[in-house]
């Protein structure tokens, strides 16, 4: 049985979405599926998170961003990524993604 390898296969973002995402994130302090359909998927959410707070490294702004995925009733699983300056914790976060996504949470 051939092991699977570790790495995932990087992936490359526009400067149109990376743009899109700091200044959501800069605003409303979050952004979700609803901005990102490509959020569905993991691997590109997380390496999506990277890529936007790399760019904030690289400027004079320098917020503190998470990611996140939670559960919700039913079972569906869903990501957000989010500025830590405006939405302050990880509850108020649950709060926010599943007010947005018309989830109920446990």
């Amino acid at each position: 049985m051939a092991e699977e390898t570790a790495t995932a296969t990087k992936i490359n973002f526009s400067g149109d979405q990376v743009t899109k995402a700091a200044k959501l994130l800069e605003t409303q302090g979050y952004v979700t599926k609803l901005e990102f359909p490509e959020m569905k998927d993991y691997e590109w959410t997380k390496q999506f998170e990277q890529a936007v707070d790399k760019t904030f490294q690289d400027s004079k702004d320098d917020p503190y961003l998470y990611y996140e995925r939670f559960d919700f009733v039913g079972g569906d699983i869903d990501s957000i990524i989010f500025n830590m300056d405006i939405i302050k914790s990880r509850e108020l976060a649950l709060k926010k993604l599943a007010d947005v996504l018309h989830e109920k949470t446990k």
